[in-house]
């Protein structure tokens, strides 16, 4: 899939619309990060803004943006698993990528909204002022720490490092994004990312990695198969004519592209 890269405020605020619904209370996203009762905060207050007890982790009053529809509070914390949140398989690009206290990963994908990979968690962190983002990067800490703390490097599924690994297997020999790209059938954008994520987490990172067996033509049809199957994996392989089994182990084969785990 060819991914777009999002701009504009409106933008945000659709994603927000978006990833709001499936939050639950204390900040908890997705069946994984419901069993981890500690979770990512700003804690009881941040920049002078009272957490909201009846939402996620939410600061401040929702306010509407003049001439938009939508309503944003002015900082929000969600955490995700890194399988299921990773800037590999989201399907947009950010703006940058660069390390947070020590070994965390963040990519910043539009104004006010980051994401920030450390141990097995994916932290989004989103912010309608500049100012507030840099001191939410600042803050952002577990609850069981009485104060922020290093973060650790990210810790990725095997078949996002694996994506990682399919580029810099040829960086060495091949010179330039065009010929990388050429040669791993990514569009340039994507290579860029996926070398600078790999600079970021250093040659250890991907050195016991090996190089993707299948064509990124094959991830792309098995990253769509999953989406698909998502929901009711049991209905779509009886309507297929697969067993579940079958088509749990194809969507194992691209685990952490999918925004699912």
């Amino acid at each position: 899939m060819m991914r777009v890269l999002r701009v504009g405020w409106i933008v945000l605020l659709a994603a927000l619309c978006t990833l709001l619904p499936a939050a639950s209370a204390g900040g908890q996203v997705g069946a994984e990060d419901q069993e981890q009762a500690d979770q990512y905060w700003l804690g009881p207050y941040f920049a002078g803004l009272r957490l909201d007890p009846d939402t996620s982790f939410s600061y401040g009053d929702c306010e509407q943006p003049p001439g938009e529809g939508g309503c944003s509070v002015p900082a929000q914390v969600q955490n995700f698993s890194s399988c299921e949140r990773n800037p590999i398989g989201l399907d947009s690009i950010p703006y940058r990528v660069f390390l947070v206290r020590g070994g965390g990963l963040a990519a910043e994908y539009e104004r006010g909204w980051v994401d920030v990979g450390t141990g097995d968690r994916t932290v989004t962190v989103f912010t309608n002022e500049f100012e507030l983002m840099g001191a939410a990067l600042r803050e952002v800490h577990l609850q069981s720490q009485s104060a922020p703390e290093p973060l650790a490097p990210p810790v990725y599924p095997m078949p996002v490092l694996r994506e990682l690994k399919r580029v810099t297997a040829v960086a060495g020999r091949l010179k330039g994004v065009g010929a990388i790209a050429k040669a791993t059938h990514l569009p340039p954008v994507e290579v860029r990312l996926r070398l600078a994520i790999a600079e970021l987490l250093g040659p250890d990172a991907l050195a016991n990695v090996p190089p993707p067996t299948m064509s990124t033509a094959t991830v792309e049809r098995l990253r769509q198969l999953a989406f698909r199957a998502q929901y009711n994996p049991a209905r779509y392989a009886r309507k297929h004519g697969i067993s579940k089994a079958a088509l749990q182990t194809k969507i194992r084969r691209v685990r952490g592209l999918t925004g699912s785990c």
